[in-house]
């Protein structure tokens, strides 16, 4: 819709008129704004002298607006930050909703030059898309760099406190978890039963449509945008498709600027590193992240090294923080509450640099942000690329990694090992017998009848003697003997893939809800077949490999219940499916596989 009237305002507040309606009676050159429009408020009183408008962009808005009277007439007047100065433009109050693809390319342009600007400009956006969709609330999630978790950036409309009931959630959890995950919009119009919605006073307001939508790019999820109304005749067609026009610009925009806030927390800490004093350089990105995030205290400990504080920061032991394990955690903010954590509300963030978390931050704001989680995302992106160089990967120690679900496969520090690396073929056999006893001791006697079943007793000790010496040879100190036993010792670190399905499978069994989703999925994705699948009919391994494929085929059968509860259909189907390739007479997965057709 083009405006009635256009201005130029310089800093001063002078305005030059650029086109304007013959019916407004608005000339003029470098006049003040004030007497040029002399606008009022509904009252009647005189508006442009305390103009709302230029107060707003002086004060970092990328847009502002106010309604106002000239002459009688009722008009909204606009105003866009525009270089040093300002963009002024004067529409009929009703008139059509703003182009949302230039309100985004005016917001991308101004965060792009003022990125510390964007807490307060993101919300205005919101409001804009808000009031332009005929929504009642608005809400940006963000994603961590690590893609762990999603974290309440920005909010704008009605019932604040209710939608900050829940500013955090894991993939798969919730609307916002659940369009991450599946990379596909989300809408409802009857809320209240939806047993995915998890904000309980969001419900009790009576809220009914909800529309969630994902931000992506090639590479990945960037965040999640929602809409709410409490009209359950919203069309959502309508809305999508405005989502669909604005939603690549708006994630392209996002990623630019979290990347640039990246680059800067780079540039600051490289600039000290190279001068030799790396403690400087932490010090430097803690300047960056307390001034982009308001906060009046940050706090860094480090896995090793002493803490850094910059301002007041609550104490706390940080010995068992759950950021140690990668979640965000606060507390008295609607982020899951840390044990360790009392006294005032605080943000605790994992800091990740080569796969683990290698620091825990703490933010701390004498008055806590809306929302309370807001500067989380900013102050992770900021971090992301200076992390690693802030702390350094550690040289890995020998390490042995054994798969043995599906097939059989030793890695030896970084080198894969085959049969004729390890001398003899008995020396690979021993050590697959070792490896499925591997909690208990086994007597020489023992081991040489099943290693050399049709020799005399006294040979076949003799080749086992020379099994354990190649065996040895190959991974040193990996047998020990006691008297006539014989016990595989394990070097630290190392890693059996049938050991971490056993423990992740346990874990499952002593968690609910979406915590045992994922960690049933994460278990079975390592059982690719039998124990000792290349060796199907060794009968040494006959106990265990039965009780490793029992524990999968009823793990595939409750992972299928739990995706048909959660929706995930296809999920379910691949799960029963799967159960039956291992155990084609297996009953209950064949009934629950033909109810899903």
């Amino acid at each position: 819709m083009e405006p009635l009237a256009r201005l130029r305002v310089d800093a001063r507040g002078l305005a030059t008129v650029l086109q304007a309606d013959p019916s407004l009676g608005l000339e003029g050159t470098k006049v003040p704004c004030a007497l040029l429009v002399e606008g009022k408020d509904p009252f009647g009183r005189p508006l442009c002298p305390r103009c709302p408008v230029l107060r707003e962009l002086r004060r970092g808005a990328y847009r502002a607006s106010t309604p106002l009277v000239r002459q009688g007439r009722r008009l909204r007047c606009q105003g866009y930050r525009e270089g040093e100065g300002f963009l002024v433009e004067l529409f009929p109050e009703k008139g059509a909703p703003p182009d949302l693809l230039l309100e985004l390319s005016r917001l991308a342009q101004h965060l792009l030059k003022h990125p510390e600007e964007f807490p307060k400009n993101i919300e205005v956006f919101l409001g804009v898309l808000r009031q332009a969709l005929s929504m009642e609330a608005a809400e940006l999630f963000l994603s961590d760099p690590e893609g762990h978790h999603l974290i309440l950036t920005a909010y704008e409309g009605l019932h604040r406190e209710a939608f900050l009931e829940r500013p955090w959630f894991q993939l798969g959890e919730g609307y916002p978890g659940i369009v991450a995950l599946k990379r596909a919009p989300l809408f409802t119009h009857a809320l209240g039963e939806d047993s995915r919605y998890l904000r309980q006073k969001v419900k009790a307001l009576g809220y009914q449509t909800y529309i969630c939508y994902p931000l992506e790019l090639p590479h990945g999820l960037i965040g999640v945008l929602n809409l709410a109304s409490r009209d359950p005749g919203v069309r959502h067609e309508e809305v999508l498709e405005a989502l669909e026009r604005i939603g690549p610009l708006l994630a392209s925009t996002l990623y630019t600027l979290l990347t640039r806030l990246g680059e800067e927390g780079l540039k600051a800490a490289t600039r000290l590193l190279h001068r030799g004093v790396p403690a400087e350089g932490v010090r430097a990105l803690l300047e960056g992240v307390r001034r982009l995030s308001g906060a009046t205290g940050v706090r860094l400990v480090p896995k090793e090294g002493p803490p850094l504080s910059l301002g007041p920061v609550p104490p706390c032991a940080m010995k068992d923080c759950p950021a140690w394990r990668g979640e965000v955690v606060g507390f008295k903010n609607g982020l899951p509450d840390c044990p360790e954590a009392e006294g005032r509300p605080r943000i605790c963030l994992p800091l990740w640099a080569w796969g683990e978390v290698v620091a825990v931050e703490t933010l701390f704001h004498a008055r806590p942000p809306k929302p309370p989680t807001g500067p989380a995302a900013f102050a992770l992106w900021l971090q992301r690329l200076a992390a690693p160089l802030l702390f350094p990967e550690k040289p890995k120690e020998s390490r042995l990694e054994v798969h043995a679900l599906g097939g059989f496969r030793v890695l030896y520090q970084g080198r894969e090992l085959r049969p004729e690396d390890f001398g003899r073929r008995s020396a690979w056999r021993l050590f697959k017998l070792l490896l499925a006893n591997k909690d208990r001791a086994l007597f020489a006697d023992e081991l040489a009848e099943s290693l050399f079943p049709g020799l005399p007793p006294e040979r076949a000790k003799q080749e086992l003697y020379t099994a354990v010496y190649h065996l040895r040879k190959t991974l040193p100190g990996i047998v020990e003997r006691e008297g006539e036993y014989y016990r595989l010792h394990l070097p630290e670190p190392h890693y059996l893939d049938f050991a971490h399905f056993e423990a992740l499978m346990r874990r499952a069994d002593l968690e609910e809800g979406l915590s045992a989703f994922k960690t049933l999925r994460e278990a079975l994705e390592l059982y690719k077949g039998p124990l000792f699948g290349d060796d199907p009919y060794g009968e040494w391994a006959e106990a265990e490999r039965a009780y490793l494929q029992e524990r999968a085929l009823y793990g595939l059968l409750r992972l299928g219940e739990m995706a048909e509860a959660l929706g995930y259909k296809e999920v379910a189907r691949e799960a029963y499916a799967r159960a039956l390739k291992l155990e084609p007479l297996f009953e209950e997965a064949q009934t629950r596989l033909e109810a899903l057709r």
